[in-house]
């Protein structure tokens, strides 16, 4: 319809007509593209909003899995303490009830990986975003502590091998029917938990355990690199990621 106008008034020879009509079609095709830009702008921020929310999730969940973790090797840690008190102190740490040295010796041997999910966050730095350059500092930051931790924790501690070697195998099975759970797949050290009714464990096999040189200096080692882990992972780590959970949530508030 508007070309066939625009050629009546060019054969015409109207050129004030050709004019208006020739602006109508420039304004209205820079309207289009206008709007078709606005589109795109708001379809690309739906967009974020919608991985930021999953990555809420991602970092709520690295954030849990930190923490138990963090809890399972203090509880380690703290075992491993009370064994090299008994040590120090030179003198039998048990005589008759010798179940709770026991518990402690494996407690202290338990090890865990670090891993954490960030496919979220990958698939937001590829499409250039977040568009919070505060989030990705924070993001950034929290990966480097994960994975200092994880360099830790890349090889399991020498100790963990040569006390399970020297405890008696009911007395391991007894210890992982009464003293471990796994809940969700998240590990759980009880501490005291019930002793077994038909496992005993004599003092001298104890003794003989806390009395191996090397049991005792591997058991020193792993047990200071325990408790840092744990006072990182349940301290400066949640810290950080209750950080980014807020900025996260304070971008949302800001689009609403």
């Amino acid at each position: 319809m508007l070309l066939r106008r625009v050629l009546e008034h060019v054969k015409d020879q109207n050129w004030t007509a050709v004019a208006i009509d020739f602006v109508i079609v420039v304004v209205g095709v820079f309207i289009g593209i206008q709007v078709s830009n606005w589109n795109e702008s708001r379809a690309f921020e739906r967009r974020e909003q919608v991985l930021l929310r999953e990555l809420h999730s991602e970092v709520a969940q690295n954030l849990a899995d930190a923490q138990s973790k963090g809890d399972a090797f203090l509880v380690g840690a703290e075992s491993a303490r009370r064994v090299l008190d008994a040590i120090d102190k030179d003198e039998p740490p048990c005589t008759d009830d010798c179940w709770p040295v026991v518990v402690d010796l494996m407690h202290a041997s338990q090890w865990q990986q670090l891993m954490s999910s960030w496919s979220t966050y990958e698939e937001l730095r590829r499409e250039g975003l977040p568009s919070d350059r505060r989030i990705i500092e924070l993001v950034e930051k929290y990966r480097t502590y994960s994975h200092q931790v994880a360099l830790v924790l890349s090889v399991q501690p020498r100790y963990r091998m040569l006390v399970r070697g020297l405890i008696p195998i009911k007395a391991q099975d007894a210890y992982w029917d009464q003293c471990y759970s796994l809940e969700d797949a998240v590990e759980v050290y009880l501490y005291p938990c019930t002793p077994p009714d038909d496992v005993a464990i004599d003092a001298p096999r104890i003794q003989e355990i806390l009395t191996d040189p090397e049991i005792v200096r591997s058991l020193r080692e792993w047990t200071s690199i325990a408790l840092v882990v744990a006072e990182t992972l349940s301290g400066p780590q949640q810290a950080l990621g209750n950080d980014i959970l807020d900025r996260i949530d304070a971008g949302g508030d800001r689009e609403q």
